[in-house]
Order: structure tokens, then sequence, then C-alpha cells
């Protein structure tokens, strides 16, 4: 190990050492982190793959590196605590089972248009699919995933345990149905983690123009009065023209909406759920008859054309997500809709801001719930290679997530997104707050694939729309459609003989 990284490792230890006596002393107790108990890979120990390769074939994220950094990192890269951990997680899987990870392929493009046709037609080169949940999850329909409930016939069914804690079991749970499952994900995917919808709030500008009024921020939320109307009546208390009469983004800005994908993450925050389960088998909750949708729909319609409030007009791009984000590092806009993660790859210049959950849609809901973004991977197994790769992929996955959660996750979580990316203690209660109401659901999961027409991306343009009833109800039939499609393909999807 060279110099640089045992340095880095020391620079890790004191840093981690320094978060948890803090969280210590803020709790009155002794911190139990996240660690889960030393012997939890019991079920692993004794199992030896001669230094097979695992090859994994990953899916890009647009404008950051997230998914391949979350599966591999280079020695000479490993520059922070994070990459580190990664490192050393990928050297104990390896040691564990005797495996090589290796990454023949990572591209900025989904799966499917990029080798689709190349798993479909049995190619083995590649065992663990890492690909994008929004544009991706329809591959599972299309015959190149395994479904994880037959690795019994192998014999791995007792290696890949993903009802364990360290796995994202509710959102498993969700995407899967009719006691199949396909795609895994939880801590493994650093965008998991990173990637709840959340509102950044420049501490400065409102220090100075809305504290006196409305008092901590964090009491607005911890009161329970963090809604849409809440958030409209700041925007407009906060908006500054330049002198043009014209609301532009040379204003100051109250409220500034980068990307129209944040609709998602809105609608969740608000309390809507895409799915209605009826006798365990999911329905379109996309209808007209959902009245918290189109109390949403209608209230997001309200604050994206009310004063002070910014919206950038479609087609959507990331690079609207930086510039609105650069804007709000500059100082000229008090609140930005985004992701947890922007704060690592935004704001590390930015010495104060706050961080708060998407609002609510009014008082009355009795809780905050969190959306993740859509651009996180899943993982599945290629459902063509050999027997013994399939039981090596399945004691890979089960490994790296269990590390994931025992090792990298407290320095990524909760050292660097609650502490060091946040700067501000406060904040920390703010994301647990996020992590511990994360919602998600079959059709939210879903709306994306090919079957579905477009459902999601219906919702994000009509988010500006007065007719959204009508809009919806035009659509609605069409959905049930998509939806009964993907219940069918999946109840046929072939089994290993």
């Amino acid at each position: 190990m060279n110099k640089k990284i045992l340095a880095l490792l020391m620079a890790l230890v004191c840093l981690v050492a320094s978060v948890l006596t803090l969280t210590s002393c803020a709790n009155g107790e002794e911190n139990q982190g996240t660690n889960v108990n030393e012997d939890g890979l019991e079920h692993l120990k004794d199992l030896d793959f001669g230094g097979a390769d695992v090859n994994f074939i990953i899916a890009g994220a647009d404008a950051d590196d997230y998914h391949l950094r979350s599966i591999w990192v280079d020695e000479e890269e490993a520059d922070d605590a994070v990459n580190i951990a990664i490192l050393e997680r990928n050297k104990k899987v390896q040691d564990l089972l005797n495996v090589n990870i290796t990454i023949p392929e990572y591209k900025d493009q989904n799966i499917k248009s990029w080798v689709g046709s190349v798993l479909l037609g049995g190619d083995q080169t590649y065992d663990i699919i890492a690909a994008r949940q929004y544009d991706d999850i329809q591959v599972a329909l299309d015959g190149y995933i395994l479904d994880l409930n037959t690795l019994d016939q192998f014999g791995a069914d007792k290696y890949l345990l993903w009802d364990k804690e360290y796995w994202a079991t509710s959102y498993i749970d969700a995407l899967s149905f009719g006691g199949k499952t396909f795609w895994l994900t939880g801590d493994l995917c650093l965008r998991y983690t990173g990637g709840y919808f959340s509102i950044f709030v420049n501490s400065d500008l409102y220090d100075s123009i809305l504290r006196g009024t409305y008092g901590s921020i964090y009491d607005v939320v911890r009161s329970g009065n963090w809604t849409l109307d809440t958030l409209m009546e700041m925007a407009a208390r906060c908006y500054v023209d330049d002198g043009d009469d014209e609301l532009d983004i040379d204003d100051q800005i109250g409220f500034m909406y980068p990307v129209n994908d944040n609709t998602n993450g809105l609608a969740i925050s608000a309390g809507v759920e895409f799915t209605k389960y009826v006798d365990g088998v999911p329905t379109n909750n996309v209808n007209a008859n959902n009245s918290t949708l189109i109390s949403f729909m209608e209230k997001a319609n309200t604050l994206l054309s009310s004063p002070g409030v910014y919206n950038f007009p479609d087609p959507c791009t990331y690079e609207q997500y930086a510039t609105a984000m650069n804007q709000f590092a500059a100082g000229t806009v008090v609140f930005v809709s985004g992701r947890l993660n922007h704060a690592e790859m935004y704001l590390q210049e930015m010495d104060r801001y706050y961080v708060i959950p998407c609002p609510k849609l009014n008082a009355e809901q009795e809780q905050y719930y969190t959306g993740v973004h859509d651009a996180i991977n899943i993982y599945g197994i290629n459902y063509h290679i050999e027997e013994e790769r399939i039981v090596a992929a399945a004691a890979t996955l089960e490994a790296m997530e269990y590390y994931s959660y025992k090792d990298v996750r407290p320095i990524y979580y909760d050292s660097f997104l609650k502490y060091k990316y946040t700067r501000d203690n406060e904040a920390a209660e703010m994301i647990d707050l996020m992590h511990d109401n994360v919602y998600t659901d079959f059709v939210y999961i879903w709306q994306f694939s090919e079957d579905m027409q477009d459902l999601g991306f219906f919702l994000r343009r009509k988010v500006a729309s007065p007719n959204i009833s009508s809009a919806i109800k035009r659509n609605q039939r069409m959905w049930d459609e998509g939806l009964e499609k993907i219940l069918d393909k999946i109840e046929q999807s072939s089994q290993v003989e």
C-alpha cells in the first residue's frame, strides 16, 4: 500500500472517530452506528471460487460517475475517504470469496440500447448487470435477468439474503411481484443513499430575510409546517427583481426549480401513492380518482407560477442543475430543489447552507416522505451464465452489500453527507428524517418501462398544466393496460430449468 493511501486511511480513521464521538455526545449514549455484527457473513465464510472473475456491466448516470465508483475504484484514484473505503471493501470481498471483481464495460448509456441484443443472445461475458432503474428496468421483462427466487436450484439461495437489514428491503419488495425478484439495490449504490430528493436553503439569505418571522427552518420542519404553501409564501418574501420588472435568472430568486424530474420527488413528499394494491396485486393509482395526486399537481402548478419562483423551461438538462446549484452557491437563490448528493457535486466551496426534506402537501399530512431519484443502479444476475458463476455472482453481491453497509455507508452517509458536505449538525437530523421515511411503490419504480408509455415523463411535463385531471383521464386506460402487460410478463418470465 503506497504512502498516499496510508496517510488517507489514517485521516479516515480520525474523521470517523470524531464523527462518532460527536454523535455519541449529542445522544448522551454510546453510538450504535450502522454496524452489523462482525459474523454477519458467516454463511459465506467457507466459499472459495478459485480466483474466478466476477464481471460487472455498469450503466452510468449522466453528469456523475457514482455508478462506477459504487462498484470499483482504482487504487491510484483512491483520493478521499469514501474511495478508500470502497477500495478496501472490494479487497475484503475478494479475499473472503477468492474472486476478482472486474469492470469490462462501463458507459454513460442505458444497457438495453447498448448491449441488450448481446445479452439476449446469451452472451456470458457479464455476470452482474448494474442497470439504471429508469430506463433499464425493462430488461428484466426481456429475458436478460435471473429471477433470484430460483437461486435455490443452484444452492445459492443461502448466500444471497436480501431480507437482511443491509439491503434496501422495502425498495426491493416494492419492485418485486408474484414471488419473482429480479433486481436488488441498497448501500452498494452510492446514488441510492445520495439520491434523496431534498431542498437546499441558503442560510445567509434565509437568516436575514425569513428567520425573524418563521424562526429556524429546522424548527419549521420539526413543527410539521413545512408545506408547499409555506414554500410559496417564503419564496415570494425573498424575491427581489433586478430592475427590469421581469422574473429572470438575474433576480434574487425565492425558489429555483432546475429540472422537472424533481416532480417525482415532490410528489412522493406530498404523499402521492402511485400504486394501490388489491389482494396483493399492484394496480395503477395514477388516475383521476387519486385526490392526493390531483391536489398535488394543482398545488405544484400554482407553486411553479407563483411570485419569486423560477422554473427552468423544457427540455430539462443536467446543465440546468449545475446552473441552479451555482446560482444558489453564489448567493442569489434562497431555496433550490435537488438531490442530497448535489452537496458533494456542487457545494463543496460553499461555507454555509441548510438541507431539509421536500415539503408536505399540507399541514394535515401526518409525516414527511422521501423519494429516491430514478437513476439509481439496480443489480441483477445475467440469466445466461453457468451455474458456478451464478453462485459466485450471488455471493459477491451479498458480500459487497454487507461491507458497503458496514464500512462504506458510515463514511459516505454518516460522515460525508451528514457532516462534511452539509457542514451543519442539525442537517444530520433532517437527513436521517429523509432516510427513515423513504417511500416507493411498484408503479413508481416501473413507470419508465416501455409498457407504461412514459407515465413518468407525463407527470413531469404536466406539472405546470392547469388541466391535469382531464389529461390524466385521457391516458389512464393506456397506463392501466401497460401495467397489466408488465404483470403478465413477470408472471410468464422464464424460470431456470
